[in-house]
């Protein structure tokens, strides 16, 4: 009996997150279409949309699982977030506007890192700081694995750490350090990063985890908008899933 209850609490629990969920998505959407786009989107009474967004009720559990579905399409979610990603004319790519929408993000993450390649044998996820470390921390969360942060700096001089330089432009060297006691020879990595441009930074990183005997499965970037980093990793068995081309 006692099985039971827990079974049945577990069901109402994954039912109200799922059902709070569908109203985070229309919050999101709220910010940039009105009430009468989204009725028209989601097939919902005007009236109904904005009871849901003002928190005044949340949806069943059947029309939650409608919204969720309807939004989770890589098409609309793709033309969503690359209409977010600026490009600046001194070639910086700005992609910290996809944060304003968490819900509608990890959506749009979850249907490629289902199809990522080996994503059942990633044991850990490696950020590197500090603009990556926010779409880190949601991959980690969607795969349910731990995060290691990768940074330019040391914590403490009590801590071991992992280090591998970085060639930057005009002869100028940084380093970037891991945690060892965070990364040994049976973790399989996933490299999480915002941004890609000349790839010396994904290089170097995976040269890092290669030091602790532990492998990469793959990398998972934001985004980019060049071509040149994949001559610097052509030699490496490295997959790398770019979601934006800008």
């Amino acid at each position: 009996m006692e099985i039971i209850m827990i079974q049945n609490m577990q069901v109402k629990e994954k039912e109200l997150r799922l059902r709070l969920f569908s109203v985070d998505i229309l919050k999101e959407l709220k910010n940039i279409y009105t009430y009468k786009e989204l009725s028209d989107f989601f097939n919902i009474q005007e009236s109904l949309i904005c009871r849901y967004v003002n928190g005044r009720t949340i949806p069943s559990e059947r029309q939650a699982l409608e919204i969720v579905t309807r939004v989770k399409n890589k098409d609309f979610l793709y033309n969503f977030f690359i209409k977010k990603i600026k490009v600046y004319e001194d070639d910086y790519i700005d992609v910290s506007n996809l944060l304003f929408y968490p819900s509608l993000l990890r959506l749009f993450l979850e249907l490629y890192l289902i199809k990522l390649s080996k994503a059942q044998d990633i044991t850990k996820v490696v950020g590197i700081a500090s603009n990556g470390i926010p779409f880190a921390t949601i991959v980690s969360s969607i795969l349910e694995r731990p995060l290691i942060i990768s940074k330019k700096h040391k914590d403490s001089t009590q801590i071991s750490y992992i280090e591998e330089n970085i060639r930057e432009g005009n002869g100028v060297i940084s380093t970037i350090y891991l945690r060892e006691d965070y990364i040994s020879k049976k973790d399989r990595i996933l490299i999480v990063d915002d941004v890609i441009r000349s790839g010396k930074t994904l290089l170097s990183l995976y040269s890092l985890i290669s030091k602790a005997n532990a492998s990469v499965v793959g990398a998972f970037i934001i985004a980019t908008n060049t071509d040149s980093w994949k001559g610097k990793l052509a030699n490496k068995d490295l997959n790398v899933t770019v979601l934006f081309k800008v």
